[in-house]
């Protein structure tokens, strides 16, 4: 495949050339029905907008900004990369970031395409890349902003190592992935995923599935209307306020499980160590299934509830707050009981915690 190189715009008038080192913010504009886009540090922020081109402004900074060149692929999978000078150090200091730093080998880097593998091909794959704010002497320091404006209907991939990621307007499908960094989403008219090693997750205003993974961090999510919406985070509460799905699925090691003003078909909230509030305004007939080692639950289901319910705590007492159940079998730690036609199933089991169940 041959690849077509677009430098900045300049004065109006567009040059197809290598890319050359640049300092001051520079602007691309290029066709692409998706888009994918990587940064190895800095902030990069997306938004929708009316025209039929992407356009992509890069504000290169640090000591080492020049050695930094820009790359773009455009048509089909249209592409854009910021490129370091690898070749130079493996080592990246970035100011913004106080203390630590990220690691990882270029070999998973490049699997981002084939186009990415070649303009890193003068680098070993198994280098071991570090960026932070305790980086050495010897480092190179640089760093790049971008802004990605985006069409209608054009999903688009945005990959980095260390920085914040911003998503805004967006009417398309959004996947956002930083091994360090904070990730926010606003308006996004489109499936969206979310993936950082060590970050929070701020989400409002999705029109299609929301995706969330994180190693560390919590996630706040609100107004989700899709069929799937799944948040997975190793460490971090989780707190999703306004959502209708078809199957939500929320598991944390450590933290809290918050929910408010929820319509599922079905659920599954796993949580290692952290209370779970799960806040039903419609239920399905599926499976409901609630699990933690420790912390208490309370469920709130709609008044037209119609479920079998299962509760059982190691440590804890049972409350009970539904109208017209019926017990089919109870003790100080279980419990049994049936509501309305019982269709659809709700199992709940707490390590230690108490657990309450009610009516809205």
């Amino acid at each position: 495949m041959k690849y077509q190189y677009l430098s900045a715009l300049v004065a109006g008038v567009l040059v197809i050339t290598a890319a050359a080192p640049v300092q001051a913010q520079q602007e691309w504009s290029f066709e692409g029905n998706e888009l994918l886009v990587t940064n190895l540090v800095g902030e990069v922020t997306v938004r929708g907008h009316d025209g039929s081109r992407i356009i992509v402004r890069a504000q290169p900074g640090g000591d080492d900004a020049d050695g930094i060149t820009f790359d773009v692929k455009e048509g089909g999978r249209a592409e854009f990369h910021a490129v370091y000078p690898l070749d130079q150090s493996t080592e990246i200091h970035y100011p913004r970031r106080r203390g630590g730093s990220s690691q990882f080998r270029l070999e998973s880097w490049v699997d981002e395409s084939s186009f990415l593998e070649d303009l890193y091909s003068g680098i070993s794959g198994r280098e071991r890349i570090r960026i932070g704010g305790d980086v050495g002497s010897g480092a190179l320091e640089a760093w790049t902003d971008l802004e990605v404006l985006v069409p209608r209907g054009v999903d688009t991939r945005i990959a980095i190592v260390v920085g914040e990621i911003k998503a805004m307007d967006v009417e398309a499908g959004v996947d956002l992935d930083t091994h360090s960094g904070k990730v926010t989403a606003e308006n996004i008219g489109g499936n969206t995923r979310i993936d950082t090693g060590s970050g929070s997750v701020d989400v409002t205003g999705v029109l299609g599935d929301l995706w969330v993974d994180t190693g560390s961090g919590s996630v706040e999510a609100a107004n989700i209307e899709g069929d799937d919406i799944r948040i997975d985070t190793g460490s971090g509460s989780v707190t999703i306020d306004g959502g209708s799905a078809s199957s939500l699925e929320v598991d944390t090691g450590s933290g809290s499980v918050r929910t408010t003003d929820i319509s599922c078909d079905r659920a599954m909230i796993d949580t290692g160590s952290g209370s779970v509030t799960l806040d039903l305004v419609r239920m399905g007939t599926g499976n409901y299934v609630i699990d933690t080692g420790s912390g208490g639950v309370t469920v709130n289901l709609p008044a037209d509830a119609s479920v079998h319910v299962i509760a059982e705590t190691g440590s804890g007492g049972i409350n009970l707050d539904v109208p017209n159940a019926m017990l089919r079998r109870m003790s100080r730690d279980e419990i049994e009981l049936e509501i309305g036609g019982g269709d659809a199933r709700l199992k709940i089991d707490t390590g230690s915690g108490g657990i309450t169940l009610r009516t809205r």
